[in-house]
């Protein structure tokens, strides 16, 4: 299985703690793919910068200092639990266990 962190919008403080456009909020879509489907799940997650902690400016923000922040921040055990959310997506998708039905069995055939 892989999974994809995909960064949708970064909330942002005008200024905080001495620095301009701090993340406060990351929201994102956790994708997992199996090779023959997928699954997804969206979230969003806080972060707090402290004045005098190492600063990115927003400009040289890379994708994995936004990931490690949601990692960081959701801790291993949230990370974990949106795993297992993709994962029974993607079982359910490969071997179904409902089915929904838009023709009722008493409707007339006939039109």
């Amino acid at each position: 299985m892989i999974y994809e962190w995909i960064f949708t919008v970064l909330d942002c403080y005008v200024e905080a703690e001495g620095q301009a456009n701090v993340v406060y909020r990351v929201r994102f879509t956790l994708r997992g793919d199996d090779g023959s489907h997928t699954g997804q799940v969206g979230g969003t997650v806080a972060c707090t910068y402290t004045a005098g902690d190492p600063f990115i400016e927003f400009d040289d923000l890379q994708q994995s200092d936004v990931e490690g922040w949601a990692t960081t921040n959701l801790g291993a055990t949230e990370v974990a639990m949106l795993r297992a959310k993709i994962d029974a997506q993607i079982a359910e998708k490969a071997a179904p266990t409902r089915e929904s039905y838009t023709t009722m069995p008493w409707a007339d055939d006939g039109g």
